[in-house]
């Protein structure tokens, strides 16, 4: 589809027909982000927390196997340098 960028207010802008956004399922919210040489606008979620509850229990599950008493057994740090004598 070929269209004109418009001037609106101090902004510039383009329309897009009903029949296009109707397509791709876009209502009110969208994401507009550069790719390249493109601006790509897609469906934004309307509650842009949907799914952390899923990936917050994703997350436990995995977890839930890890023991935490050792978790960062094998990272250095200064006291363990400097000031811990064995």
């Amino acid at each position: 589809m070929l269209t004109k960028i418009r001037r609106i207010g101090n902004s510039q802008g383009i329309l897009l027909s009903k029949s296009m956004l109707d397509q791709v399922e876009i209502d009110e919210l969208v994401n507009v982000e550069v790719k390249g040489n493109a601006i790509v606008i897609f469906p934004a979620n309307s509650n842009p927390r949907q799914g952390w509850a899923e990936q917050f229990s994703l997350a436990n599950k995995e977890a839930a196997g890890i023991d935490e008493e050792n978790l960062m057994e094998d990272v250095p740090n200064a006291f363990d340098d400097s000031e811990w004598t064995w």
